[in-house]
C-alpha cells in the first residue's frame, strides 16, 4: 500500500468521487474493480489506493474487486511505501493540506 495519494486523478478526485458515492451519485460497480492480491503472510493488499480510499470515505461495505495478476503485482510494488502496515494511508488534497484514511 501507498504511504500516501494525491486527491486528484484525472478528471476526478478521491473526495469527490467519495461525496458521489455516499450520496447514490456514483456505484461502486460504475467504476472499474480494485485490484487485490495476497502477500506470502496471508495479508491482503490493493493496487487501486484511490479508489480504495474513496471507498472508505463513503464507508461502503462492499466494493467491487478482482484478483490482481503475477505482473501486475510486479509492476506496481514501487507503490509499497506503507509505514502503517497498510492501516492508514495520506490524503493529499493540495496547499500542504492532507487527510488520514484508515
Amino acid at each position: 500500500m501507498q504511504n500516501s495519494i494525491k486527491n486528484q486523478t484525472g478528471e476526478y478526485t478521491v473526495l469527490g468521487n467519495a461525496e458521489a458515492l455516499k450520496n447514490g451519485t456514483l456505484k461502486a460497480e460504475d467504476l472499474p474493480e480494485i485490484r487485490i492480491w495476497r502477500d506470502s503472510n496471508g495479508k491482503m493488499w490493493t493496487l487501486d489506493h484511490r479508489r480504495l480510499a474513496a471507498y472508505r470515505i463513503a464507508e461502503l461495505d462492499s466494493v467491487p474487486f478482482k484478483w490482481a495478476t503475477d505482473e501486475e503485482i510486479a509492476n506496481q510494488m514501487w507503490k509499497m511505501t506503507t509505514k502503517t502496515e497498510g492501516r492508514t494511508i495520506k490524503l493529499k488534497i493540495g496547499n500542504g493540506k492532507n487527510i488520514i484514511i484508515q
